[in-house]
């Protein structure tokens, strides 16, 4: 389940993420700042395992009610936190 939960999360960031680029196009994202941040094996790349337990943490974080889902206002704030983790 767990598995199923990082999969769903990583298509609904990328896709989100992509797709909400315009609306974020004020927000500067320093994308060496958020490889350093994410890459703990510190060989220079982000991985997918990586990346993902970045997105988890933010999540939880993010995630006040721990309902394991958010309204389109919270998951907006989550996109928004983010993008500013990277600058």
């Amino acid at each position: 389940m767990k598995m199923l939960k990082i999969a769903a999360l990583s298509v609904a960031a990328a896709g989100l993420l992509s797709a909400a680029a315009p609306s974020f196009a004020d927000e500067r994202m320093d994308t060496d700042k958020f490889v350093k941040m994410c890459d703990t094996n510190k060989d220079g790349m982000v991985s997918k395992e990586e990346f993902m337990k970045h997105v988890d943490k933010l999540w939880a974080k993010m995630d006040a009610k721990k309902a394991d889902k958010m309204d389109t206002k919270q998951f907006e704030a989550f996109l928004k936190e983010l993008m500013k983790s990277g600058g």
